[in-house]
């Protein structure tokens, strides 16, 4: 009796302590903004789209072609309202920005599992419009559900801004020596993209402070030894933030999209 009552108390502990684990992930990953998205001052002609239980900000170009945009940790999609109005429509592009569970006044809770889960949604939605090519925009910890989104479904380009290869990597680097099979949270680029026939562009700043540069390096060798089409640019004296507000964002990102510019 004392035996089992031992192994009742031992297996609670161990549940606890998962628990404790998988919040104390979550709360060390992600920083939502808590504002609700309906309250963001759009510029014209972006617009809240609603699909089904999941939203997103959506710029229409009245092209035939998307980028799918999905961004980092902190902030949601308001931050993000600009892309398309200002950068991406002039190029021909419509403009989707995603946002997460538990971002923008959502009531969940943000995780791996719920923000992989809203992906056949948003996907869904995509095949509905009948693009004739679409690209995935991911950031920070965006590029990491932009790889799973590409992995498990078609893209035409993938260009990953201060993407990682794996979080596990990161957060061991910070001092975060968890065993591996512990981590709920643990996304791996070199796993999802290792499949990925379209081609990858990887762009980040050599200051980059958050994701350093050498995790992109080892992304990009990894893709490499898989055969994909990988392309790596380093930015000097950029930061984490520092790419987008470069005054040669449009001239690179005109350059890299395959469709820049194309008129129906």
């Amino acid at each position: 009796m004392k035996t089992r009552a031992f192994i009742f108390f031992a297996i609670a502990i161990l549940v606890s302590g998962l628990t404790g684990l998988f919040a104390f992930q979550t709360r060390l990953i992600y920083f939502p903004d808590d504002r609700d998205l309906a309250d963001c001052t759009l510029p014209s002609p972006t617009h809240l789209l609603t699909i089904g239980t999941e939203r997103a900000l959506f710029t229409p170009a009245k092209g035939d072609h998307l980028v799918v945009f999905f961004h980092g940790n902190a902030g949601s999609a308001c931050n993000w309202r600009f892309l398309g109005a200002n950068h991406l429509a002039k190029l021909g592009y419509d403009t989707l920005v995603v946002e997460y569970p538990g971002y923008g006044g959502d009531d969940r809770s943000p995780s791996k599992a719920t923000i992989e889960a809203t992906l056949p949604t948003f996907n869904a939605w995509v095949e509905t419009q009948d693009y004739d090519s679409v690209t995935i925009f991911g950031y920070s910890l965006g590029s990491a559900v932009g790889s799973l989104y590409a992995q498990a479904y078609d893209a035409d380009q993938i260009i990953l801004f201060a993407p990682f290869d794996s979080l596990y990597n990161v957060a061991v680097e910070m001092g975060y020596k968890v065993p591996r099979a512990m981590l709920t949270e643990d996304y791996d680029n070199m796993i999802a993209l290792s499949a990925v026939d379209a081609p990858i562009y990887i762009l980040h700043g050599d200051d980059d402070r958050v994701i350093p540069v050498h995790h992109s390096e080892t992304l990009a060798l990894a893709l490499s030894d898989t055969g994909r089409d990988v392309t790596r640019e380093i930015y000097q004296g950029k930061g984490h933030d520092g790419l987008f507000d470069s005054p040669e964002f449009d001239l690179r990102i005109q350059s890299l999209l395959i469709h820049a510019g194309d008129t129906e």
